[in-house]
């Protein structure tokens, strides 16, 4: 008997447990709770023959991703190795509008020809770590900049 070694056929807890490995939310129990939200949605998507869809957004304020954007891209990498869709999301419109996020005071504003400058290199720089052709490019000022 032989052993499949694509990812894809890996047993749904494993496939969970890869794809918590490095994750951290603060307490057990909200981990515990995202790891049964993630293996109840991969029992559907296995269940419906479809793959999950993934995103991770980043937003070109400067012009080189950095070792930090790395640790989410690997994991969407996990993803796309399991069988499943990955966008890779500019954030275009919320670079433009200097979108605070989590920081305590807002990004200095940029014009469109730096964001768009800035943006130009972030796929060949994601597409040393992401699959090119598993990949889907979005910048999210396609729909907030209407």
């Amino acid at each position: 008997m032989t052993t499949s070694t694509d990812p894809r056929q890996m047993p749904i807890d494993d496939q969970v447990a890869l794809l918590m490995q490095g994750t951290s939310y603060g307490d057990e129990e909200t981990k515990r709770q995202m790891a049964a939200e993630l293996r109840q949605r991969l029992i559907e998507a296995q269940r419906e023959s479809r793959p999950l869809r993934v995103y991770c957004g980043y937003d070109p304020t400067k012009p080189d991703l950095h070792l930090g954007h790395t640790i989410t891209m690997r994991k969407l990498r996990q993803f796309q190795d399991l069988g499943h869709e990955v966008t890779f999301l500019i954030g275009s419109y919320t670079s433009l509008v200097g979108d605070p996020s989590d920081k305590n005071k807002t990004r200095p504003l940029m014009t469109q020809e730096e964001i768009e400058e800035n943006a130009r290199t972030y796929t060949d720089q994601a597409f040393k770590i992401l699959d090119r052709d598993k990949t889907v490019i979005r910048h999210n000022g396609e729909w907030l900049a209407k």
